[in-house]
């Protein structure tokens, strides 16, 4: 089997240095890339009139080629996709924050175009390779799948780090709102108190609460839209305190002195288990990439010698 996949490792490694230095590429391009608003305002006080034929030429490759391409695709392959999937993907993207950016659709024609992109290096570096085998077959599968859930990994480490960060914000959030509350502000006025003086996941969070609050919608219900968009259990937690506080009547302030005091002891446990975690963490780079690097370092100059003593008539 290794020696089926030998041929395969120069057509690999090209690739892969190809496709970095593509996204080298396409990230330097991307950083240099203006502000639409500014460069309208630049083209009115020019007093030049761009028709839809100047504004298509441009646009970007990626917005006239590959998202009309996932578009379609994405059209053609949600009509075969269950229902409770595309709920699950709409949740996931909603937890994710990318709800207003993609749509469920735009995902599934992400993974379709992720998929066909992957069987197709993969049908590359075999025609690249000169070797049709069993070891060809594995070759195509095993890439099949690695771009079937590559844009599934990478919509859960969005959602990773997204949560993490609401979660981190928590504790001081809620620290604020209890200060607030405690000096005669009202639960909302709290709310955009903590929205004016933090810049935070969470505090774009409350600060959507409070629009749909003046839109009209109960302080409950935009709360328990807060949980769903979120998904943080800490803050699944806190609602639900506040909300039991504003049904039973009791005591908003007294609720938020108990709940910041629970999150930061669930702040200190978390560092605690982190540091508990961190020796095993460290123990699999120390075994396979530290210890033998040491090991070449301190036995390297006695190995020839070594040798003499079992082989006298080896060579030094």
């Amino acid at each position: 089997m290794l020696n089926l996949l030998i041929p395969l490792l120069a057509p690999v490694a090209g690739f892969l240095t190809f496709f970095g230095i593509v996204l080298l590429l396409l990230g330097l391009g991307g950083s240099r890339r203006a502000d639409p608003m500014q460069q309208r305002l630049s083209d009115a006080a020019r007093g030049g009139v761009m028709t839809l034929d100047d504004r298509e030429m441009q646009a970007s490759f990626y917005d006239r080629f590959f998202k009309p391409l996932a578009g379609g695709l994405s059209a053609f392959l949600a009509r075969f996709t269950p229902a409770q999937s595309l709920e699950n993907t709409q949740k996931r993207l909603l937890n994710a924050g990318l709800m207003g950016q993609m749509q469920v659709s735009d995902f599934i024609g992400m993974k379709g175009l992720s998929t066909i992109g992957a069987l197709a290096v993969a049908g590359l570096l075999i025609l690249l390779a000169h070797t049709v085998s069993v070891s060809a077959v594995l070759v195509i599968i095993l890439f099949g799948l690695v771009g079937y859930f590559l844009p599934d990994l990478w919509l859960r480490s969005k959602t990773r780090q997204r949560k993490t960060a609401i979660t981190n914000a928590l504790p001081d959030s809620i620290d604020l709102l209890t200060i607030s509350v405690e000096a005669g502000l009202g639960f909302d006025q709290a709310l955009a108190r903590v929205v004016a003086k933090s810049n935070t996941l969470l505090a774009q969070e409350f600060g959507r609460v409070l629009q749909q609050m003046r839109l009209g919608v109960a302080r409950r219900d935009a709360l328990r839209e807060l949980v769903d968009r979120t998904g943080v259990e800490d803050l699944s937690q806190f609602v639900g305190a506040i909300i039991q506080a504003e049904q039973l009547g009791a005591s908003i302030g007294r609720v938020l002195r108990i709940q910041s005091a629970e999150m930061r002891v669930r702040r200190r446990q978390r560092a605690q288990k982190l540091a508990q975690q961190a020796p095993i963490k460290m123990l699999f780079p120390m075994a396979f990439l530290i210890l033998p690097s040491i090991f070449v370092v301190v036995l390297g100059p006695a190995i020839p010698r070594i040798v003499h003593v079992f082989a006298p008539s080896a060579p030094l």
